[in-house]
């Protein structure tokens, strides 16, 4: 199984943003040591190799938020674990999504906020803040620095950890669903090209679908763009077999999962 998590809340803060996309330290440093406990945490890159009796998972997290990258990375290297971040170089340096700027501190958004931002808007950050301005919707920029997107020295200073890998989220988290052919190359390519030339090694060739959405002609853009695979956002638990290698299932976890149904989750569903 992947896990995808989204942003971490540190220890004192109060929650903030979307709230359905953040869960708090403790919350994430009682999952891990469930996961130390009870499962073999491998990197994104060799989930599929041979493993052992135990559940066999790998953790990434989408948006680079800087509560994730600072403070959850912290998290993993204290127990010695691997991690995937992925990347949309376009929204580093406290970027503050869309989403979190419209949430004004509910659990999930409008959905028909939500549907029209994600298709008549193509999900882009830019067109999205312009038209609830016009449209006096409440927006606010004034999220605290965890749910924010990382600075770019604060992204490279997590991936100098041990383990910590970095990959893609698309150059600037649009729904590459609902983009022309040519936009939708650049976004594939020009993040990839970004992060290699940034993080070498440590920029593995896999892919996150922004808002879990893909197609076959992004599944595509991204095959010919030489990645190794894409990752939705939803799912669990699956045999390589059973999954393209550019439909690979996450299982995203968020604020309302108790540590109980996180274990349930790490060993029912491994049945399936």
């Amino acid at each position: 199984m992947i896990l995808a998590y989204h942003g971490i809340i540190p220890e004192g803060r109060q929650p903030a943003g979307e709230r359905a996309l953040f869960i708090a330290q403790r919350t994430f440093a009682r999952q891990l040591d469930a996961l130390v406990a009870e499962a073999d945490v491998v990197p994104l890159d060799r989930i599929d190799d041979a493993g052992t009796a135990r559940p066999q998972v790998a953790i990434t997290f989408d948006d680079a938020y800087a509560g994730a990258v600072n403070e959850g990375v912290q998290e993993l290297v204290k127990r010695g674990l691997p991690a995937t971040i992925f990347v949309a170089p376009g929204r580093l340096d406290g970027h503050v999504f869309w989403w979190d700027a419209l949430a004004d501190g509910n659990d999930v958004l409008d959905p028909q906020m939500r549907h029209h931002a994600l298709y008549a808007l193509s999900g882009t950050d830019e067109r999205v803040k312009s038209w609830a301005s016009s449209n006096a919707l409440r927006l606010s920029e004034t999220v605290p620095a965890y749910a924010r997107a990382a600075t770019r020295a604060e992204l490279a200073a997590a991936v100098a950890k041990p383990g910590i890998t970095v990959g893609s989220h698309s150059w600037s988290h649009r729904n590459l669903a609902a983009l022309g052919m040519s936009d939708l190359v650049a976004e594939v390519r020009d993040s990839r090209a970004w992060l290699r030339a940034e993080f070498g090694k440590k920029a593995l060739d896999w892919f996150a679908y922004p808002y879990g959405f893909d197609s076959d002609d992004v599944h595509r853009a991204v095959a010919e763009a030489s990645y190794a695979g894409g990752l939705r956002v939803g799912g669990g638990w699956h045999y390589p077999s059973d999954a393209s290698r550019f439909t690979r299932p996450r299982f995203c976890v968020g604020p309302g999962l108790s540590l109980a149904g996180f274990r349930a989750r790490l060993h029912g569903a491994r049945l399936k």
